[in-house]
């Protein structure tokens, strides 16, 4: 099995931040990580988003797009495509029963969803919501702060 590792914890490879050498630690000794294309939209979209609050240069952007694409070309990431209809009945069935206790955001809930949906072992997340979330469904987490 494999685990799920959040969006928020792959950026930290790409563009470095305070806790990235946590998150490094904290995936490293998974060989290979299941990347879906919600991940992929996220990472993206924070780097253009990043760019466009002048965080980073467009320079930066692209040397971090081409080592996610390097990440993705030499299996480091593999992609991997959910079974949406099952994701999002399961998201709907999470958010019913932890959202008000948790206040997780829907995007949260939905990446547990395919943890669960494609039967991911652990969970490594930064955000104690989601966490929360993955804990109740019974994921193995891993919190990196």
């Amino acid at each position: 099995m494999a685990s799920y590792v959040d969006s928020g914890i792959l950026i930290k490879l790409y563009v470095r931040e305070a806790n990235s050498d946590a998150a490094i630690r904290a995936i490293a000794p998974r060989a290979a990580i299941p990347f879906n294309p919600l991940q992929e939209l996220e990472i993206r979209n924070t780097l253009r988003a990043l760019e466009g609050r002048s965080t980073i240069t467009s320079a930066q952007r692209a040397a971090s797009e081409h080592e996610l694409e390097r990440d993705i070309t030499v299996g480091r990431l593999l992609r991997a495509i959910p079974d949406w209809q099952r994701v999002y009945a399961l998201a709907t069935r999470l958010s019913a029963e932890h959202a008000s206790d948790t206040l997780a955001r829907s995007l949260d809930i939905l990446h547990v969803a395919i943890a669960i949906s494609d039967q991911a072992d652990s969970f490594v997340t930064g955000d104690r919501r989601q966490l929360a979330v993955a804990e109740r469904s019974g994921l193995s987490t891993t919190l990196v702060a």
